[in-house]
């Protein structure tokens, strides 16, 4: 081929890249929001959005004023709708160890019978949010969507299914609510499915990204009955990696059957003020509708108690859009097994023609080893050296200027895997690297494999290149270097078109964080070895210097774009953290910051200037290191604790309390020397018993209000029982100036803690 030609091939062939990377982020889409003109049966969004407005108006976390208008809302709402709605009220549990969490919640539920009811569903969406957030995303959006669901469904003739609406509360505070119900409601015995939403933003593609056990029927029931599915197997594994749960982590603990949706796009509204119904978009409202009328018709007219009969669990994911392709798990393993024999005829007939010596093939597929540990390690420093140079500026959420430096830095990495694959085809012929690439793929997809969920990622682009590799082999024309080109097409389109997508999830997930960095630059080697005779022949072969410096400066570009827009803005704010906190046995007080480095606006509170240490006193006996200066101390009363304690032996002791907030405090901590091991414990007559005597005993209470909580611990204390307790109301007792609006709250943040000790 002339140079005269190969040029023009060559911008070609990075044209189709593009264009099929364009394709593949169309995925996941959304259903075009529908207006008030809609149907009486159908899902619309901006009916929606009308009580978005209401349950997001204020931020109502559990135990609040706020909390308790919006639950007399959606009382009115299913009242209005034929439910016979009820206040659920309970004490909700969450232990982990010797820390545990409880509160008291008021869940709204409802009921409405089917004409022959075989099991009952349930849809569950929580109703409060967190403190600094009206929680329209999160998850008056969930809520909403449900209620529309229900207006429509009651539009039509009876469901033969029951039909349960659960608006929990006290989801914030570490599921509660949904625990509650779980463990003393009636109704429980009667569920046969759970459908779950929720969010972690404001926008985006409304997800299925978890499911029950054996969910083979839930997946095929999905594909029927959902207009737009957008899913896959791979969520759930990588929504594991995530510090986070939902309600649905109730239900699928107690072996429900279920299914559980959320978008997560625009997670810098995630949990702060900017998560309210302006800012929610109708799409993702509407998306979350879709799912919630078309599955409560399919599923209100099934026999439920099919779903608790043993399945396998399927292997999912969309594929150009809107189509799920799903197919068993079980299947993964003969797969794998297959393409394994593929992949072994294929190097056992070159070595046989001498296409290739195995010596020279393991010193390739050592060379992509390399590849492989090379490229995610300086993305990652290139990332480090990004994190550093824009360090005071928001880089860790899916904003415009986050995408260019994403893609800057990914165009870095493939500069860098351009330049090694440059070094190796000096070594190596095409076909070593390509037969090496195969051998190295299938390996790594054993590993894959027991993460069966993520195992079609590589399957797919891995079988179409073995088989058009094993075709031109047949035809006596693998040492073409077109006919490499061509049988290498079919597995580096389908590569494009699952991975881009694949690093868009990366992204939205788990933001610009170094993992996340390192997983998409593996991704990018694994496309480079799926894709080895087009870069071969139309990048290595063509003008290779001159290629990596046209991607050297488009990276520039998008760094240097995409720094530019970094910065905090009114739409795109950045956190910090300010605390306000007395030790009740001295009289003293402090300013606290949980951040790394004080701002423009928590350095005014600072004025003797920050000093990193740890404040026990101040934080319940929390060594945690914090940001901190002393402030003159407000006069606030300290919570109380009536104390009983019974000796049973030497260091054995049953102790009674009854806590208590006098300034009606969202929150109480209560926290044990750590010397003291838990034994068992019984909150407002929920009993605790540990797995194992445990040291660290911690516990918050939720929903105080100005209301005594009954506590019971049975300890082994050999040194006598001392204890933090620490209440924390929102706000501060004295007047700060006021936050730019280019700043807003984050975890901890904006909050009062009076703390006191009590030694016995």
């Amino acid at each position: 081929m002339s140079q005269r030609l190969q040029i023009p091939i060559c911008f070609l062939a990075w044209l189709a890249v593009v264009l099929l990377v364009g394709l593949a982020l169309e995925w996941p889409r959304s259903p075009r929001p529908m207006t008030l003109e809609a149907g009486s049966q159908e899902f619309s969004a901006e009916r929606a959005m009308k009580h978005v407005k209401v349950i997001a108006r204020l931020p109502h976390p559990v135990g609040s004023q706020a909390n308790q208008a919006v639950r007399d809302y959606l009382m009115v709402q299913l009242f209005s709708m034929g439910f016979a709605p009820q206040v659920f009220s309970g004490v909700g549990l969450d232990v982990v160890g010797g820390t545990i969490a409880a509160g008291r919640t008021q869940d709204v539920v409802g009921r409405v019978n089917g004409a022959a009811n075989s099991r009952a569903i349930l849809l569950i969406a929580h109703y409060d949010s967190v403190s600094r957030a009206p929680g329209a995303g999160d998850d008056a959006a969930g809520v909403a969507a449900i209620l529309e669901a229900v207006r429509a469904v009651r539009a039509e003739r009876a469901l033969d299914n029951d039909l349960i609406v659960l608006f929990s509360d006290g989801e914030e505070g570490l599921l509660l609510g949904a625990e509650s119900f779980a463990m003393s409601h009636p109704w429980m015995k009667d569920v046969g499915l759970v459908l779950n939403f929720e969010a972690r933003g404001n926008r985006g593609a409304s997800l299925l990204f978890e499911t029950s056990s054996g969910n083979h029927q839930l997946v095929t029931s999905l594909r029927e009955a959902a207009p737009y599915p957008v899913g896959s197997s791979l969520f759930y594994a990588l929504y594991k990696m995530l510090p986070n749960d939902t309600d649905f982590t109730i239900f699928h603990r107690l072996g429900i059957p279920g299914l559980n949706f959320a978008f997560g796009e625009g997670f810098d509204a995630y949990h702060s003020r900017l998560d309210t119904a302006e800012n929610l978009s109708t799409t993702s409202l509407q998306h979350h509708g879709s799912y919630a009328l078309a599955l409560v018709r399919y599923f209100g007219r099934m026999d439920l108690t099919e779903l608790q009969k043993p399945t396998g669990d399927d292997i999912f994911f969309n594929w150009l859009g809107a189509h799920l392709i799903a197919y068993p798990e079980s299947w993964v393993m003969p797969q794998q097994i297959l393409i394994s024999i593929f992949a072994g005829m294929l190097v056992i007939a070159a070595v046989r023609k001498a296409k290739t010596q195995p010596k020279r093939l393991l010193l390739a597929i050592l060379a992509w080893l390399v590849l492989l540990a090379f490229v995610p390690a300086v993305m990652a420093f290139i990332w480090k050296i990004t994190s550093y140079v824009l360090a005071g500026r928001l880089v860790a959420s899916d904003l415009p200027g986050n995408s260019l430096l994403l893609m800057g830095t990914v165009l870095f990495g493939t500069i860098a895997a351009g330049f090694l694959l440059h070094m190796c085809r000096k070594k190596f012929s095409g076909q070593e690297m390509s037969l090496a690439a195969i051998l190295v793929l299938c390996s790594l997809n054993w590993v894959v494999v027991k993460f069966r969920g993520g195992s079609y990622l590589i399957f797919w682009p891995l079988l179409f290149c073995i088989v058009g590799y094993i075709i031109i082999q047949r035809l006596n024309r693998e040492d073409q270097p077109v006919a490499q080109l061509i049988a290498s097409l079919a597995g580096t389109s389908v590569a494009l078109l699952l991975f881009a997508p694949f690093v868009q999830l990366i992204y939205i997930f788990f933001t610009l964080q170094p993992l996340a960095i390192m997983i998409i630059g593996a991704c990018i080697c694994i496309v480079c070895m799926l894709s080895i005779p087009l870069i071969d022949r139309l990048i290595l072969k063509t003008a290779p210097w001159a290629t990596m410096a046209i991607v050297a400066c488009a990276a520039i570009a998008c760094w240097g774009a995409g720094a530019r827009l970094s910065g905090y803005t009114l739409e795109h704010p950045g956190r910090d953290t300010l605390a306000y906190s007395i030790n009740a046995n001295d009289g003293s007080a402090t300013w606290i910051s949980y951040d790394d480095a004080l701002d423009g606006w928590t350095r005014q509170l600072f004025k003797q200037g920050a000093k990193r240490q740890s404040l026990p006193n101040y934080l319940a006996g929390s060594a945690r290191p914090v940001l901190a200066a002393p402030t003159p101390a407000m006069k606030l009363a300290a919570p109380l604790a009536t104390i009983q304690v019974q000796a049973m032996s030497k260091d054995l002791y049953l102790l009674n309390l009854k806590v208590k907030s006098t300034r009606a405090a969202d929150v109480i901590y209560l926290r044990f020397v750590p010397d003291i091991q838990g034994i068992s414990a019984e909150i407002e007559g929920r009993h605790v018993q540990f797995q194992k005597p445990t040291d660290s005993l911690r516990f918050t209470f939720y929903g105080m209000t100005d209301n005594e909580v009954d506590l019971k611990f049975m300890l082994r204390a050999p040194s006598g029982i001392a204890f933090w307790l620490m209440d924390q109301t929102t706000g501060f007792p004295v007047t700060v100036p006021a936050r730019p609006g280019n700043m807003t709250a984050w975890y901890g943040s904006d909050v009062t803690l009076v703390c006191r000790m009590y030694k016995l």
